[in-house]
C-alpha cells in the first residue's frame, strides 16, 4: 500500500486527476513522487513486492499492492473466491499506461455496445452484472527482431520486351550477409489468462501515454501476472518484423546500389526468401483493461473495455427468444402486406405465395451466411472477409425479384405485359442474387481451409465450431437450393395445382426456419467460452 505523506492513510489512484488521492485528508500527489515502504528498494531492483491471490478452481492469479484489497471472486472462471497465497516479488514493468477511462464511463461504453446488438440476451444488460467490472492491468511485452548472417532475398526485374509484343519479368536471388536490428516493435499480451481473442480486439494502445512504472498506479486496481513464454510469439513476431526489416534493408546503401545497377526491385514476403529473424524480448509494460465475466454452468463469457481508449471487446451471446420474437414480428409484417395486397388484387394465387417463399428462402440463406462469415472473420481477425453491410447488388436484386414474382403471378390489367415484365425482373434478380451467393461460397470455403494455428483458445474454439457447423449447414443449404429453385419454377406455372404449390411453400418456410435455428445455435455457442484451466495450459479447444 502507498501511504499518504501527510496523514499516513492509504492512497488510491484517481483516474480523473491522474494523481494519488487521500480520502482522509483529501490530498493529491503524483504517483512517481511516492514510494511504497514495502517496495522502497524496488526503484533500484527489477522486482517489486505484491500480494498474490490464486483461484483454486482454474489457477488464475491476480496481484495487488494492498493486502486489504482482497479479490472476492475469480474474474476468469467466475469461481466463488480466490485464496490469498503470499507476498512475493514480481517482475517490475518498465512502463505503464494509467487508466484513462473511469468505471462509470466503462459501464456506459459497454451499455452503448450492447444496444448495437438487439438480439443479445437481457442478462447481459443486468445493472448488477455491469457493476462487476474490475480494473486490471494486463502484462504486455514489446518484441523486436534481429537478422544476423546469411540471407537470401528475391528480386524482380522490370518488364522487358523480348520481341513480338511479348514481355517478361525475370526473378533473381540476392544473397549476402546482413546485420539488422529492429527495436520497439509490436507489443503482445504476456498472459495465458488474457485470451488473445480479446486482447487483439482491444488494441491498439497509445504508447505516447506510457509512463515509468511506479507501484502507486496500481492502488485501487488489480494486476495480472506475466506468465507467457516469449517464444509463443515467435512466429507472429517474425511476420510483424519482416516489413520493418525489409524497409531497413532497402535503405541500405550497398544493397540499394546493387539493385539499381541491375534495375531490380526487392520482392517482399516471397515464400522462397530466407530471412532468419531472431526474436528479442524488449520492454515490459502494463496496460489498463476493464474486465467483467459472467458464468453459467460450465460456460463463461467475458466483456472487456480498453482502459485508455474505451474500445469494447465482448462476448455477447444471442437470445433465441429475442430472435424468435423478431422473426414472428417480421412474419406479421409480411402477412400484413399480403393482406393489404389482397385488398387491391382479386386474389393472391398459390403460385405467388410459392414464388415469394422461394425468394425469401434464397435471401434468408444469404443473410444468415453473411452473419456467419462476419462472426468467424472477426474472431480470426481476417478483416478481408468481414463486410458489415449487405452488398448493394444483393439488396437491389432481391427487391427486383420479389416485385417480379408478384407482377408475373397475380391477376390484373395488361396481363400479358405484366407477365413479361415480371418474368424478366424475376430471372434477372434471381441470377444476380445467385452470383452473390457464389461469391459468398468462396469466403465460406476459405474458412473451411483455415488451420488451427492461433494461440487463442477462444479463437480456436470458434474456428472448430465453425468447421463443425459448416458440414451440417452445407447439407441443409444444398437441399434448400433445390427446393427454392423448384419453388421459383412453380411460380411460372400456368395451370397450377394449388394444394401442391401451398405444400411446397410450407416446405420452403420450414427449411428456412430450420436453417435459422441452426444459425442461432451456432451464434450462441461461439459467444460462450469453456471454463479456463491455466494450470493445464491450452486445455480448452486443444482437441481440435
Amino acid at each position: 500500500m502507498v501511504h499518504c505523506p501527510s496523514c499516513g492513510a492509504g492512497l488510491r489512484f484517481e483516474i480523473e486527476t491522474q494523481q494519488m488521492y487521500c480520502d482522509h485528508c483529501l490530498g493529491h500527489f503524483h504517483p512517481a513522487e511516492l514510494y511504497d515502504k514495502v517496495s522502497d528498494d524496488a526503484k533500484a531492483e527489477k522486482t517489486f513486492d505484491s500480494f498474490v491471490y490464486v483461484c483454486p478452481s482454474c489457477a488464475g492469479e491476480m496481484q495487488t499492492t494492498d493486502k486489504n484489497d482482497a479479490v472476492g471472486f475469480c474474474p476468469y472462471c467466475g469461481g466463488a473466491s480466490m485464496i490469498y497465497d503470499k507476498i512475493r516479488k514480481e517482475w517490475k514493468p518498465d512502463f505503464l499506461i494509467p487508466f484513462q477511462i473511469t468505471k462509470e464511463q466503462c459501464k456506459q461504453l459497454y451499455c452503448d455496445e450492447v444496444k448495437k446488438h438487439p438480439f443479445v440476451s437481457k442478462k447481459f444488460r443486468d445493472p448488477q452484472l455491469i457493476e462487476s467490472f474490475r480494473g486490471i492491468y494486463m502484462p504486455y511485452c514489446e518484441m523486436g527482431g534481429t537478422v544476423s548472417g546469411e540471407v537470401t532475398l528475391r528480386a524482380d526485374s522490370h518488364e522487358q520486351n523480348i520481341g513480338d509484343y511479348h514481355y517478361e519479368t525475370r526473378r533473381y536471388d540476392v544473397k549476402g550477409t546482413a546485420e539488422y536490428t529492429v527495436t520497439g516493435g509490436a507489443a503482445h499480451d504476456a498472459s495465458v489468462a488474457f485470451d488473445d481473442h480479446l486482447s487483439e480486439r482491444l488494441e491498439p494502445f497509445d504508447k505516447r501515454n506510457q509512463r515509468k512504472f511506479a507501484p502507486g498506479y496500481l492502488c485501487g486496481f488489480y494486476a495480472e501476472t506475466g506468465d507467457m513464454d516469449a517464444g509463443d510469439y515467435a512466429a507472429l513476431v517474425r511476420e510483424d518484423m519482416k516489413d520493418a526489416l525489409y524497409n531497413a534493408m532497402q535503405s541500405d546503401p550497398t544493397l540499394k546500389k546493387a539493385l539499381n545497377s541491375e534495375d531490380l526491385r526487392l520482392k517482399k514476403h516471397d515464400p522462397e526468401a530466407y530471412l532468419p529473424v531472431q526474436v528479442n524480448v524488449g520492454r515490459r509494460m502494463l496496460y489498463p483493461v476493464w474486465f467483467m465475466s459472467y458464468r453459467r454452468g460450465n460456460r463463461i463469457t467475458y466483456a472487456t473495455v480498453n482502459g485508455q481508449t474505451g474500445k469494447v471487446a465482448a462476448d455477447l451471446p444471442l437470445s433465441p427468444l429475442r430472435i424468435l420474437l423478431a422473426a414472428l414480428g417480421c412474419a406479421a409484417v409480411i402477412f400484413g402486406l399480403l393482406l393489404l395486397f389482397s385488398q387491391f388484387l382479386p386474389s393472391i394465387p398459390a403460385k405467388t405465395t410459392l414464388g415469394v417463399s422461394g425468394l425469401l428462402g434464397i435471401i434468408g440463406m444469404f443473410v444468415m451466411q453473411h452473419s456467419y462469415i462476419n462472426t468467424v472473420g472477426t474472431a480470426l481477425n481476417t478483416l478481408d472477409i468481414v463486410h458489415k453491410n449487405l452488398p448493394l447488388w444483393f439488396v437491389v436484386s432481391s427487391v427486383a425479384a420479389i416485385v417480379g414474382v408478384v407482377l408475373m403471378s397475380t391477376d390484373g390489367s395488361y396481363a400479358q405485359d405484366r407477365y413479361a415484365i415480371g418474368a424478366l425482373l424475376t430471372l434477372a434478380g434471381t441470377v444476380v442474387n445467385l452470383v452473390q451467393h457464389f461469391k459468398q461460397r468462396r469466403l465460406t470455403k476459405s474458412i473451411s481451409k483455415t488451420e488451427l494455428q492461433t494461440r487463442s483458445m477462444q479463437t480456436n474454439g470458434i474456428l472448430a465450431e465453425a468447421k463443425r457447423f459448416n458440414r451440417i449447414n452445407g447439407i441443409l443449404r444444398a437441399v434448400m437450393y433445390i427446393s427454392m429453385i423448384v419453388s421459383l419454377l412453380g411460380s411460372f406455372a400456368q395451370t397450377p395445382h394449388n394444394a401442391l404449390l401451398y405444400a411446397l411453400s410450407f416446405i420452403a418456410c420450414g427449411e428456412l426456419i430450420a436453417l435459422a435455428l441452426l444459425h442461432i445455435q451456432f451464434q450462441t455457442n461461439v459467444a460462450k467460452r469453456r471454463l479456463p484451466q491455466f494450470n493445464k495450459k491450452g486445455a480448452a479447444y486443444d482437441e481440435n
